[in-house]
């Protein structure tokens, strides 16, 4: 039996609770029924069994990391299919066939859970655009049956230190000050580095509970009657009685919008890929041309530099023309044409050789600064650029700057 083993078989022993422990070596194991990330600050799950034996996996619903993100991912993973899954926070187990009293308001936690869960999808729906929320508030409803059938909440019984424990729907629906202190304030999250549980105080939700229990939405009724139970709650806890027709009415514009989103979606699709078979086209078409006839056309502005280059082995890597009052550089530079006037002249009184080469600095229309590192053989280097003297006379030529 090995107890060293990779993170999705830690995952996959404990939910078949083939062994009693094992871990990934690092920051994933489980002993017994409980399965923890980095420690025992946080477990993922748990595989608990109630007094019949039946058994039941309580996988959490707290917030997480990433890492522990993957973790809760193989354990959702590895439960087999069709067993009785409860996702919640709460943490309740037997001890000796019986509940400890924290377990037993632990599970009345669970039921406040679930009602605020209702209350919150019953407040969702007055906005609502096209989700129906009935369905989730069903769920809902069908977990606190199975809830309580599971823990046998709904008759009387002794806790595991022998003090009898009343049927929990009794003890939620009481509006004795005690009670509503004791079940109707919540244990929370527990925060990091602290070692008291923060409680909350949700008794606001404890007149929806009562509404529930008398329009009788936790017992087995027909389909049909259960439907129109629910959607009479929903219409009632909104104060709508048109609630639905009003949904139905932002569903449809929903559904147009969404239509017509869809329409352009598919029409800028096509647009795009029109354009790329045309600029595919194009690009086949002056891959086939020579580099002069290439270079004519950038010349005159009918391609762009993401078009054109220049051939290797050449002592000159970019050519100029002149575009909008600018000097362009085929490697995509632009110079205006004031600091083009002040770099001819420099560049002339090289050629001339009438002052000796000097570092300079070419600013260009973005306001960067390139350095001219030399002037040898009448080729200008600034930057990367490699420019050629009859390349920069001819540019200067068509500023007008130029004999």
């Amino acid at each position: 039996m090995r107890y060293v083993v990779d993170a999705p078989m830690v995952a996959h022993l404990w939910a078949h609770q083939s062994q009693d422990s094992a871990r990934n070596g690092r920051n994933f194991y489980f002993e017994g029924k409980d399965i923890y990330s980095y420690g025992s600050h946080f477990r993922c799950a748990s595989v608990e069994a109630n007094q019949q034996g039946q058994k039941a996996y309580l996988v959490t619903t707290r917030t997480y990391s990433n890492t522990t993100c993957k973790h809760m991912g193989m354990v959702r993973k590895a439960i087999p299919y069709g067993e009785l899954i409860f996702y919640t926070p709460r943490s309740v187990s037997l001890h000796n066939d019986k509940l400890l009293e924290s377990s037993y308001y632990e599970s009345a936690y669970y039921i406040v859970d679930q009602v605020e869960e209702i209350s919150e999808y019953i407040n969702a729906q007055q906005k609502s655009r096209t989700q129906n929320y009935t369905e989730h508030v069903k769920e809902c409803l069908l977990n606190i049956g199975r809830w309580i059938e599971f823990w046998g909440l709904d008759k009387r019984q002794k806790s595991a230190t022998g003090r009898w424990l009343m049927p929990i729907l009794a003890k939620l629906s009481s509006t004795a000050k005690k009670d509503i202190t004791k079940f109707w304030t919540v244990t929370g999250e527990r925060p990091r580095y602290c070692s008291e549980l923060p409680r909350e105080n949700k008794s606001e939700y404890q007149e929806l509970f009562l509404d529930i229990l008398a329009r009788g939405l936790l017992q087995t009724t027909s389909a049909t009657e259960y439907k129109t139970l629910l959607s009479q709650l929903f219409i009632d806890r909104t104060g709508d009685p048109l609630l639905w027709e009003h949904f139905a009415e932002r569903k449809e514009r929903q559904d147009a919008i969404n239509r017509r989103n869809e329409e352009l979606r598919e029409q800028r699709y096509a647009e795009r890929r029109e354009r790329w078979l045309r600029e595919e086209e194009e690009r086949h078409r002056i891959a086939n041309m020579s580099f002069e006839e290439k270079k004519e056309l950038w010349y005159s502005g009918e391609i762009s530099n993401r078009w054109f280059t220049l051939p290797y082995g050449l002592d000159f890597n970019a050519l100029l023309r002149v575009r909008n009052g600018c000097i362009e550089t085929s490697m995509g530079i632009q110079v205006k044409a004031k600091e083009a006037v002040r770099l001819w002249k420099l560049v002339e009184l090289f050629h001339k050789n009438e002052a000796d080469f000097r570092h300079d600095l070419v600013h260009d229309a973005n306001n960067h600064n390139w350095s001219i590192n030399s002037y040898k053989n009448d080729i200008l280097t600034a930057g990367c650029h490699r420019i050629r003297y009859e390349e920069m006379r001819n540019a200067a030529r068509q500023l007008g700057i130029a004999a």
